[in-house]
């Protein structure tokens, strides 16, 4: 089963052809790597997997369920509020940027949703809290404020606030880019755990050594197209432009 499909995906900002007809399937349990140079389209294509974007043309479906269709006449129609706010629901955005609420602390930022999106009452979202929080080596931090944590904890909340609907699919937009060396291996050890628990991801990163290491598939993209895509493109790259790319790491 498909959890993710964008066919024939089209976004321009003005007169900027950003992506240009891209098609990308995800299989359930299935890891997927985006790599590629900035500005070749990696954080547009999330974006408009996720509705922080909306596309010109194509058709995405996430979890089955229609998001966005193109007609042949080119009307590009989106799901209604209702249908919109349940596939939200069935996908998780981890950001580069962590985007957690200063205000509140680390178990209402995972709780907020649970509870006033997805319907939890209080004592069961503080449950699903808790366990998260257990699982990646987070439980004493529950009442911390993001102020008082590292970049790499920060980070860690915010994995746990994506997962905390229990998604079918997360997305992660180079999660440990604003991390230096030190924190990053903790943040990229707890997805390759998740990974190892089968998670469907999508997850665009810098990182080659762990995009080859945990990838069930890599997308090699440039110039808003798919250059390549496949198992082995980091070790075995066919194209030139991914050995370009490639050569400089």
């Amino acid at each position: 089963m498909n959890v993710l499909e964008m066919k024939s995906i089209h976004k321009s900002f003005g007169s900027l052809e950003v992506l240009k007809g891209i098609d990308l399937t995800v299989e359930k349990g299935e890891v997927v790597g985006i790599i590629g140079p900035s500005g070749g389209g990696k954080s547009t294509l999330l974006r408009c997997a996720t509705t922080l974007e909306t596309i010109d043309n194509g058709d995405i479906t996430i979890a089955g369920e229609t998001l966005v269709k193109t007609s042949n006449s080119g009307l590009v129609q989106y799901a209604d509020k209702k249908m919109m706010k349940q596939i939200r629901g069935k996908f998780g955005l981890v950001f580069q940027s962590f985007n957690l609420f200063p205000h509140f602390s680390v178990r209402r930022n995972i709780t907020e949703a649970l509870i006033h999106v997805h319907g939890k009452d209080k004592g069961e979202a503080d449950e699903i809290c808790n366990a998260l929080l257990k699982k990646l080596g987070m439980e004493d931090k529950a009442d911390a404020y993001p102020c008082n944590l590292s970049g790499g904890q920060q980070q860690r909340v915010s994995i746990a606030r994506a997962l905390a609907a229990n998604p079918e699919i997360l997305f992660f937009d180079e999660p440990t880019s604003a991390l230096d060396p030190e924190l990053t291996s903790g943040v990229l050890k707890v997805i390759r755990e998740l990974a190892e628990e089968h998670m469907t991801m999508v997850i665009v990163t810098h990182e080659m050594a762990f995009a080859r290491d945990v990838a069930d598939k890599l997308v090699f993209m440039d110039g808003g197209v798919i250059v390549e895509q496949g198992k082995d493109i980091i070790s075995n790259p066919t194209k030139e432009r991914t050995k370009e790319f490639l050569a400089g790491y």
